[in-house]
């Protein structure tokens, strides 16, 4: 046998600590399964791969051992161990444990924090159907996703983002999370850390499986379909594999949760519920602020919204249906020994649909380009459909109305989103054994929304302006009327007709394009031998372009529809990179030098926008291994990210929030600086003096967030630091644990204030209710809370602090004559701060969120594992420590006197998940069964309703879930 490779810390390959599934030694030997290569011991106990007698040619053996156990975060070769911590998540837990997807499976992994999912984007206007994450909760647009070490087009026209829903987890052979400043080597966006995806590269044969879904309470039932085949041809010069998978999530309704239906809204200003929380915008007509209403049985006077107010929450959804097809091409040919071209073709199709309430309708109801029109009143003495009651209470001004249009239908919301993905590449080997690749790589997202059953409300505003002649009713504007108007009756339930309906019913599409080529290449090897080992060099270049183009109905680019407004743009970022990358061996075999190397890596880039122009990002590293049992590493990294294209070039676009009004709850008799502030304000201290009990009410948590890019943007800078260290001790084999703490430090941070933040700013300001944050707000005539505006800037500074502590220990059961081995592991994340610095009015704020929902101080992950040839048997438990719906709000309660704040408390949480597979046919072990129980103790998490910063309508957080005990069971065949 010839020794290939050899280090003594082999066994923290793709780990760098500790990982879910099977150890590394074990790993490795998989890998090397078929390539004439394998691992074994030396007699000092460390891990060596030798090549056996029968060899494949040069070429073959590089790309499936060299280039499978380079450790992400590196190009360099050779290279088994990085400065920066690495957990990886193995294909048998992707598959057999249940996860909808990518996304939700990584967010087991502490650290990794769900971003965008099913279960949150409901309401929202383009992010609905995406799943993506964020590494350390500091944004998916930190977060550099990679497919197989290369980068990739977003699935968004709004943000720089990748849905991992778009990666089918059949071809997953692993996936790698590299937490640390990544830019030095992947460039833009790796601020957070990289996530790489691997997919698979050594299907021989076929394989395909089947798995189904459903939940113990019934809904949210799921499917998938799997199918794959690969080869090696041509006396294994020839590789080629190809692939499909569809699955199906089907809708979670509120009618399918009861604490979904439970109808209480959290008011914050005065620590109070409201029960039931109804909504003034009724199916027959509120009219004269609620004087006189209409329902089933006819026109009322005096409505009562908590008795006659809509309820909403039934018609509500859960989670997203979607459904998901995927499918996958790859080759590599190796035309000589030293020389290969390699292809690989990805395709995604999503397609998901959402029902909403029907479109709601009111006299400050507001529309255009910037709102610049209001719906307006209708004429009390002209309008030929109200009732005299009606006309006699209203004010010479006319008639107040608040409709909800349910003749016209549900809103419907239609996305499909439809991504391409490839890369094609050549690679060889140079003298010296050093290796060289060049690589072209191509991607385009094309989305297509459409929105139905919205308002045209130009159509709306011309057809309520309507009058009698001669006995017909007619709209009055000339205009109108040769634009087809029919003029519409808001006055009781049922009365639009299916021709006024047809009249002022709009569906409209948005149309988002996104597309991204790049071209990379480098070589990689060793430079020369010093004594302690050779200095691994790689240098390289990548040139990139990313083009962002979204086109909208002309009903929308007016202003003139419902829905929300989202404009036309384009923009286009290039960026053309060279790189370098060493790892120097200072010292090896030593008295308290088992090993020192020292690694780093620069990064230049030069952009085509005059306010980033050329940035340099670099990296620097040291692991000093004392004894062969312990390695100490750390290193300090800067790392950029430039502004993405929407970002930059986007005007203000609609987005639907749901907002708790900072006023809602406010009476005449509330003291304290926001109170004072908020009956400054003539509209809501109208509304407190109307009020049965002289309290303003917030009627709608929804409000329009319009976000808007900013031409003036400059790049956000990182500089973060890691300090670890992994032990792995030769007197108890299978254990290995590392500790690593991380500092993340962002400058110029790329952002929008939030909504409560910039609520916070406008009505905490002692000197009045009058300064830039003010300028974001807008409110109706009645004081109700209708639009606030986020936009783009450079913050002060982002940070995050913290410690990640990690352990398994993996054993065989037979020297207690037990067939099997068992594995035990704990992965367990300590927050230490996650906190924000922007200028306020006459000082530097800074918002903490730790300890908040979502960013809980104390998390970890459990597991126990059995596994033999046959079965395979694995209990996992998740532990969210104790947190608080918000700061902000722990504050007020300190301020208010507040002794038991409501839903403010939120206790530990902890989620159990069993699964199991077998293979029952020995004669055949390529058939496995497998199956699931999540959240085995039904456990749904905190009751957080409507008005808390964390809640919804639906009281819960989607940092817990709302599927409860959900089952899985699956069978997959290979031959």
């Amino acid at each position: 046998m010839q020794l290939v490779y050899k280090t003594e810390d082999v066994r923290g390959v793709r780990t760098q600590g500790v990982r879910d599934a099977v150890d590394a030694e074990t790993a490795l030997r998989r890998l090397l399964e078929g390539t004439g290569l394998t691992v074994q011991r030396d007699s000092s106990g460390a891990l060596a791969i030798v090549r056996q007698p029968a060899q494949r040619s040069a070429l073959n053996e590089e790309a499936s051992t060299v280039e499978e156990v380079v450790v992400t975060g590196s190009r360099l070769k050779n290279v088994f161990d990085a400065a920066t911590p690495v957990v990886s998540m193995e294909r048998e837990a992707l598959l057999e444990q249940g996860y909808m997807d990518l996304a939700e499976a990584l967010q087991d992994i502490p650290g990794v924090e769900e971003a965008v999912s099913l279960s949150n984007s409901q309401t929202a206007t383009q992010a609905n159907g995406l799943s993506t994450i964020s590494l350390r909760n500091l944004g998916e647009n930190r977060t550099l996703t990679l497919i197989d070490g290369h980068r990739t087009v977003s699935n968004a026209g709004n943000k720089n983002a990748v849905s991992l829903s778009t990666i089918p987890e059949f071809f997953v052979d692993r996936v790698e999370v590299t937490t640390g400043g990544g830019s030095a080597v992947y460039g833009s966006d790796a601020i957070a850390g990289v996530v790489n995806i691997i997919t698979e590269r050594n299907l021989d044969g076929v394989r395909a499986r089947i798995v189904g879904g459903t939940t113990d309470d019934g809904g949210g039932d799921s499917i998938e379909y799997s199918v794959g085949a690969g080869g090696r041809f041509l006396n294994d010069r020839l590789y080629l594999m190809a692939g499909a998978t569809y699955d199906r999530q089907f809708k979670l309704r509120a009618t399918d949760r009861d604490r979904a239906l439970e109808s209480i809204a959290y008011l914050p200003a005065s620590n109070t519920v409201t029960t039931p929380d109804r909504s003034t915008n009724i199916a027959g007509g509120r009219f004269i602020s609620g004087r006189w209403f209409y329902d089933e049985t006819g026109l009322k006077p005096n409505m009562v919204t908590a008795v006659d107010g809509y309820e909403s929450r039934p018609n509500g959804t859960l989670v997203t249906p979607r459904d998901n097809l995927n499918g996958a091409a790859k080759f590599d040919y190796a035309l000589t020994d030293n020389l290969k071209v390699w292809g690989q073709l990805l395709y995604s199709n999503v397609t998901t649909d959402s029902t909403r309430e029907p479109t709601t309708v009111s006299n400050s109801t507001t529309f255009g380009v910037n709102d610049e029109f209001t719906v307006g009143r209708m004429s009390r003495t002209l309008n030929p459909f109200a009732p005299s009651e009606i006309k006699s209470a209203a004010s010479s001004s006319g008639i107040d109305f608040r409709r909800r249009v349910v003749e016209v239908g549900p809103n419907l919301i239609h996305n499909e989103r439809e991504t391409i993905r490839g890369w094609v590449g050549i690679e060889g080997v140079l003298p010296n054994d050093w290796d060289w690749k060049l690589t072209y790589g191509y991607g385009k997202f094309s989305g297509e929304q459409i929105r139905g059953n919205t308002l045209n409300l130009q159509r709306v505003q011309w057809a309520l302006d309507s009058e009698r002649v001669n006995g017909v009713v007619q709209c009055r504007s000339a205009e109108a009327r040769a634009d087809g108007c029919v003029p519409l009756n808001l006055f009781g339930v049922g009365s639009i007709t299916p021709e006024m309906a047809d009249y002022i019913r709009a569906n409209t599409y948005y149309r988002p394009t996104n597309r991204q080529d790049t071209i990379e290449g480098y070589v990689s090897g060793t430079l020369f031998e010093l004594p302690a080992g050779p200095i691994e060099t790689a240098f390289g270049f990548e040139s990139r372009r990313d083009h962002t183009q979204t086109r909208t109905d002309p009903l929308i680019q007016s202003g003139l529809a419902s829905s929300s407004f989202l404009p036309e743009f384009e923009g286009t970022i290039k960026a053309n990179e060279v790189f370098a990358e060493a790892s120097v061996p200072l010292l090896a075999d030593l008295p308290f030098a088992h090993r020192l190397t020292v690694n780093g890596a620069v990064r230049l880039a030069d952009y085509n926008l005059d306010s980033v122009g050329t940035t340099v990002s670099y990296r620097a590293g040291l692991q000093w291994s004392p004894i062969p049992d312990l390695r100490i590493r750390t290193e300090y990294a800067r790392a950029q990210r430039a502004p993405d294209t929407s970002e930059l070039f986007s005007p203000p676009r609609d987005d639907a929030d749901s907002v708790v009004d900072i006023c809602s709850g406010v009476t005449a008799t509330t003291t304290g600086t926001v109170a004072q502030n908020c009956r400054a304000d003539s509209r809501i201290a109208a509304a407190i003096a109307a009020d049965t009990d002289g309290t303003f009410r917030q009627l709608s948590t929804s409000i329009k967030a319009p976000n808007a890019g900013n031409p003036d943007l400059f790049e956000e800078t990182a500089d973060t630091w890691t300090l670890g260290f992994v032990y792995r001790p030769s007197y108890l084999e299978g254990f290995e644990a590392s500790v690593d703490y991380f500092d993340i430090k962002i400058s110029d941070v790329i952002a929008s204030l939030s909504n409560s933040a910039l609520l916070l700013g406008c009505y905490f300001d002692p000197a009045g209710a009058d300064n830039v944050f003010c300028d974001t707000i807008t409110r109706d005539e009645t004081g109700q809370l209708v639009r606030i505006l986020n936009q783009e800037q450079n913050l002060n500074e982002t940070r995050a602090r913290g410690v990640d502590v990690a352990a398994s220990y993996r054993f065989d059961l037979e020297r207690w004559q037990v067939p099997g081995t068992f594995k035990a592991s704990v992965n367990y994340s300590r927050r230490l701060e996650l906190s924000t610095e922007y200028d306020s009015i006459d000082k530097v704020e800074l918002v903490e969120s730790v300890g908040e929902v979502g960013s809980a101080k104390n998390e970890a992950k459990f597991g126990l594992s059995w596994y033999d040839d046959v079965w395979s048997v694995r209990w996992s438990s998740r532990y969210i420590g104790d947190v608080v719906d918000s700061l902000e709000r722990e504050q007020q309660a300190i301020e208010m006197g507040w002794t038991d704040p409501l839903y403010l408390n939120v206790d530990a949480y902890w989620r159990h998940d069993l699964s199991v597979s077998v293979k029952p046919l020995r004669e055949n072990p390529q058939l496995k069964v497998f199956g699931t129980i999540k959240n085995i103790f039904n456990n749904y998490g905190p009751f957080l309703p409507d008005g808390t910063d964390s809640g919804n309508s639906y009281n819960y957080s989607s940092a817990y879930g709302i599927t409860g005990r959900a089952f899985t069971l699956g069978v997959q065949v290979e031959f």
